[in-house]
């Protein structure tokens, strides 16, 4: 058995399960300790009450004992912030934290949460972030953790024979939820104006949110309800299934901690150019006018030019979608991202056994 690893994340996480699974898979004994969420098969999993923010305070004793209670080699928190918290409590080395976004992005803006998320930082045997944006980030932050960070992508699977691209109507999607920061009000007003130019233009809105509603009215009022289909939510194994279906992903997100992409590089798998906004850690995986095209977060008319650009030229649509499924085979491939983390792991353990506790 390589070793042992108490995991503090979210159980619903299709990450999380990912990460949890395949270490698993690699032989190693892990423990994931969550607030709410489903058993993870294969994988102990024990999903403590959640009952709001403060649950990662009112828990974190219990956390704590159950993880200690496994006597792992490591501790191996994702996400600094709550879960962040139950590391520090630990009190336990060798300490991994993954950062995941807006742990690093968004939640510093608080005071309160600047000070747990630099302190677990600090405390950190090692760090992870997904992207060289957010390890740039981390150490605008936490300036003294820069030989201690190492950048692990998400990495994904590559469908071994993906669907050519139709011959129909052009077919955008998009596969978020329904939240103002992702910027679907954006999308339908930019495909509103580009469906003005390639009338037969179908969009496809996966996913679901407080917006589902705000959505539909809108696409009405934009005179496109009759192009547009909503879908709701897609489970994760259907996403590249959904894809193949069409010509062109759509990503018009406009939060800063949009802190890799994975959307991208699984549209980019299946052979797919993908259309996003130029935030985070985007443009490291999408090269622009090479595998997609990048345009400016909220800027409809950008977004409209580069739908039309692409839907109307389906060469283009093809070489990109080539293009990005080279570079995901070159660089993401989910089993190189195994890779990387159990050798992280087992450098952790190996560490930790020429220099035990005193």
């Amino acid at each position: 058995m390589p070793g042992r690893v108490v995991i503090f994340g979210w159980a619903n996480s299709v990450h999380i399960q990912r990460w949890a699974t395949g270490l698993t898979e690699r032989g190693f004994d892990i423990r994931l300790i969550s607030l709410g969420g489903d058993p993870i098969e294969g994988v102990e999993t024990i999903n403590l009450p959640r009952t709001g923010l403060l649950s990662y305070f009112t828990q974190a004793r219990r956390a704590v004992a159950l993880a200690k209670e496994f006597g792992p080699d490591i501790i191996h928190v994702h996400y600094a912030g709550g879960f962040g918290y139950w590391g520090t409590r630990c009190g336990f080395a060798p300490l991994i934290v993954s950062v995941w976004g807006s742990d690093v992005v968004d939640l510093p803006r608080n005071l309160l949460f600047r000070y747990l998320i630099k302190r677990t930082l600090k405390r950190a045997d090692r760090i992870t972030a997904t992207s060289d944006f957010l390890k740039r980030v981390s150490l605008e932050l936490v300036p003294e953790i820069e030989d201690k960070i190492d950048v692990i992508p998400f990495g994904v699977t590559v469908p071994e024979n993906p669907s050519p691209l139709s011959t129909g109507p052009v077919r955008l999607c998009f596969i978020k939820m329904h939240r103002r920061k992702y910027g679907p009000e954006i999308l339908l007003k930019a495909f509103a104006h580009a469906r003005s130019q390639i009338p037969d233009l179908c969009l496809t809105m996966a996913g679901e949110g407080e917006m589902t509603p705000e959505l539909k009215n809108l696409s009405s009022q934009l005179g496109v309800a009759d192009s547009v289909k909503f879908v709701g939510f897609v489970p994760n194994d259907q996403i590249y299934s959904l894809l193949q279906e069409h010509h062109i992903m759509v990503m018009p997100s406009v939060m800063e901690s949009e802190s890799f992409g994975v959307a991208v590089l699984e549209a980019s798998a299946c052979g797919r150019p993908v259309i996003a906004s130029r935030v985070g850690g985007v443009p490291e995986v999408l090269r622009h006018g090479e595998t997609g095209l990048l345009v400016p977060p909220g800027d409809v008319d950008a977004l409209t030019e580069a739908i039309v650009a692409l839907a109307s030229d389906r060469e283009k649509c093809r070489a990109m979608g080539e293009a990005g499924r080279e570079l995901v085979q070159t660089n993401y491939i989910w089993e190189r991202s195994l890779d990387l983390m159990s050798i992280l792991y087992k450098r952790s353990i190996d560490g930790k056994q020429k220099n035990p506790p005193i």
